[in-house]
């Protein structure tokens, strides 16, 4: 029963056509406690991230962090805090020809250092009242000046640019009324939740323009002088332009997040506006949206001033071709579904030239008339969302590498689109189970993207900047990765990784622990007919072999779309290991793995779908009763009887000696046996409490109920057991409660 069971789960692949033009050159968990926010690329291919770091964890304390890379992500030129004793926050990074830096913001510290520019805005009192920044760092990262800005009016800058002169554009929101405008420019006499844009000399001491009432989230500058902003209101007052695409902002009501429907407001709209150089005149304004949430994250301008936005909306956006058709995951918050969009405006702002579903996180336009886009699929929240492979742009994505709303929740990809048709020319999926992105910006032809992670479980590639050593379980982070759009289509045949995962539960794999198993979905990844390996020590099946440095991996299983197999005793003096899959003497782009000490999880009935109902018990264990029949919901165990469960990543490795496994659960649960069921896969018996301790609520006589394992047993270095850090993994079992 186990054997077949473990089979089953063990031997499920479905095909997939790789895309072929892009090429993941670069990814990596860059550091932690780091949530990047904006990130920019200079002349000479320096990277620069602009985000928030957590520095007192006790209070969420936060502050502005901005690194600066050289251009092949391999080395920090510096490393720079910037902000007060409250909470200081950076939304937007601009660099300019010679290397400074430009980082916008929001502070509530009373004491933000302000230096060297001009005195365009009192200090914040506090978070409720705080206050836009702008500040500039010299090609080292030394603070040439900050500014804050907008007088005694609460705001938070959001976007950011420097045009040719050296003059510095900053947009965002008024939170408040009273943002000071100059005379002749653009102004509304109520300033509160209303955008504005402003102008700052070269030096950061004068201000050339503050307009209000226009602005947004996203900048962007014309070829002669013209500033672009675009940005997301709720109100239905921002200035349109007559015979522009949309001259009325749509009225419509959404409700908030919540199961039902208590209250009710007017959803939000995008907009996009061109300015003339002064701030004074609208050469033209524009909604982009539908009768639903459009949220605009994105704003580019090509050299003919043809528009690209970018960012989320509902099905009833104005989409150019048959939208995707929405099916959602739901849970206990109810979450409108979204829809990635970018959509290209003509240079008058007069006609949707296309909009297609497709990026949603930044976007970038190049003098080939080639546009790029970063896009992120799934919620790293308990939300409704829309089912990923309904995106054109993942259609050649391994089902089991995309969002399942159970074990993967949030993955990120990028695109390449004609800027003519709008088609995509290649995307190339990033994969990770928490990972969302914040920005991309390009060089050339690659497209460095940042964004947030709370594990580091997707692709690595080989020496990319990284932690020394990683744990099991969550480490909130950075991650940063660039995609070169430019290589050539590689040669039929060649084997493709689409993700990594867990064996066990198919999550996606993040640091992994010797003898834990994997598999690896993609395309050419071995035999058309699957091959099982005879025993457990095979390290070639089919032309197929799988090594990490110089040790090979035990194969199980491999076809064309799947491979299962086992991590090597890889030796302990190693905090990361290079993986190798070899199809036929063909070599797959190498990736590193980090490696750690343990890495359980439960093997689990993973659905193939998830119940649109909401009703899915969640993680449901593969587990056998006590007279060895497959537990289901159908099958339940009975109080105080045995269960026996599956556990990977958490066989003793014989390179270390006096680490006995030492596993406890709590709630009435008991550990009674362990049992190496494979030289790969633990069993262990539990026994189900009588009666139910801390009981799910659950008005059925046959319910899923919880448990959770704890294991002490791991060592904090090789030969030291370390209990007080416990690895936590569980699952449910069917119960019958009606004895």
């Amino acid at each position: 029963m186990l054997m077949r069971t473990l089979s089953l789960i063990l031997s499920t692949g479905l095909a997939f056509a790789a895309s072929a033009f892009p090429v993941l050159t670069y990814s990596t968990y860059l550091r932690d406690s780091f949530t990047p926010k904006a990130i920019a690329v200079d002349s000479s291919g320096n990277i620069y991230v602009a985000g928030n770091v957590i520095v007192d964890p006790a209070t969420s304390q936060t502050t502005v962090l901005v690194v600066k890379l050289n251009p092949q992500a391999s080395q920090y030129l510096y490393v720079r805090y910037l902000g007060g004793s409250v909470g200081d926050y950076a939304n937007a990074i601009a660099v300019d020809g010679t290397g400074n830096a430009y980082v916008a913001g929001s502070t509530a510290s009373p004491d933000f250092p302000v230096a060297g520019g001009g005195n365009l805005g009192t200090a914040p009192a506090g978070r409720s009242g705080a206050r836009s920044f702008v500040a500039k760092l010299d090609a080292n990262g030394e603070l040439v000046f900050s500014d804050l800005l907008g007088g005694s009016a609460a705001s938070a800058a959001l976007a950011v640019a420097v045009n040719a002169a050296g003059q510095i554009l900053v947009s965002g929101t008024s939170v408040s009324s009273g943002f000071p405008s100059t005379p002749g420019a653009y102004s509304v006499n109520n300033t509160a939740n209303h955008p504005y844009l402003l102008e700052l000399d070269p030096t950061g001491t004068k201000t050339v323009f503050s307009a209000t009432g226009i602005g947004g989230s996203a900048i962007a500058l014309g070829s002669s002088g013209n500033i672009y902003v675009a940005g997301t209101t709720f109100l239905l007052d921002y200035p349109t332009t007559p015979g522009a695409y949309q001259t009325a902002l749509p009225a419509f009501l959404t409700c908030g997040i919540s199961v039902v429907c208590m209250t009710s407001s007017q959803g939000s709209n995008q907009y996009v506006t061109k300015v003339d150089p002064t701030g004074s005149k609208l050469i033209y304004s524009t909604a982009v949206s539908g009768t639903g949430n459009t949220t605009n994250a994105g704003l580019a301008v090509d050299s003919a001033g043809n528009v690209y936005l970018t960012g989320f909306a509902g099905p009833a956006y104005p989409f150019t071709v048959a939208p995707p058709g929405i099916s959602t995951f739901s849970d206990a918050i109810g979450v409108m579904p979204a829809l990635p969009f970018l959509s290209k405006l003509d240079p008058l702002g007069q006609t949707l030239l296309f909009s297609v579903p497709v990026g949603g996180v930044g976007v970038q336009a190049d003098a080939s008339g080639a546009v790029y886009v970063g896009g992120g699929v799934g919620s790293p929240q308990l939300a409704m969302y829309i089912v990923p492979a309904n995106i054109p742009a993942l259609a050649g994505v391994p089902s089991q590498c995309l969002p399942n709303n159970l074990t993967i929740r949030s993955s990120a990809y990028v695109s390449q689109i004609d800027s003519t048709s709008g088609n995509v020319l290649g995307s190339q999926f990033i994969g990770g189970s928490t990972l969302t992105t914040s920005a991309v910006a390009l060089s050339g032809s690659t497209l460095w993207l940042a964004g947030a992670t709370d594990l580091p479980d997707f692709l690595f590639t080989p020496n990319a900047l990284t932690l020394p050593n990683f744990g099991p379980g969550r480490l909130a982070g950075a991650y940063l990765g660039a995609v070169d759009f430019s290589q050539p289509q590689p040669p039929a045949g060649t084997p493709q990784i689409g993700c990594i995962v867990d064996a066990a539960d198919l999550a996606a794999a993040g640091p992994v622990a010797r003898y834990q198993l994997l598999s690896i979905f993609g395309s050419g990844l071995g035999p058309a007919a699957a091959a099982s390996a005879a025993d457990n020590s095979t390290i070639t099946l089919a032309g197929v072999s799988v090594s990490f440095g110089s040790d090979s991996a035990p194969l199980l299983y491999a076809s064309s779309t799947q491979i299962n197999f086992a991590v090597p005793l890889v030796p302990y003096n190693q905090s990361s290991t290079l993986m190798r899959l070899t199809v036929n003497g063909v070599t797959a782009p190498p990736r590193q793995l980090p490696l750690t000490y343990a890495n359980p999880s439960l093997f689990l009935n993973i659905p193939q779908t998830y119940p649109s109902s909401g009703n899915s018990p969640g993680f449901v264990a593969v587990a056998l009763n006590a007279d060895g029949s497959l537990n289901s919901s159908t099958n339940p165990a009975q109080l105080g009887s045995a269960v026996s469960v599956f556990v990977n990543g958490l066989t003793p490795d014989p390179q270390i000696a006096g680490a006995p496994l030492q596993l406890y659960t709590n709630n009435g649960w008991s550990v009674t046996n362990i049992v190496q069921a494979t030289p790969f896969v633990l069993r262990v018996d539990l026994r189900v409490p009588s009666p139910l301790v801390n009981n799910v609520s659950c008005s059925l006589s046959r319910c899923a109920v919880g448990f959770t394992i704890y294991d002490v047993s791991y060592p904090g270095s090789v030969g030291q057991l370390d209990s007080s850090d416990a690895e936590a993994f569980g699952g449910v079992v069917y119960v019958n409660r009606s004895q």
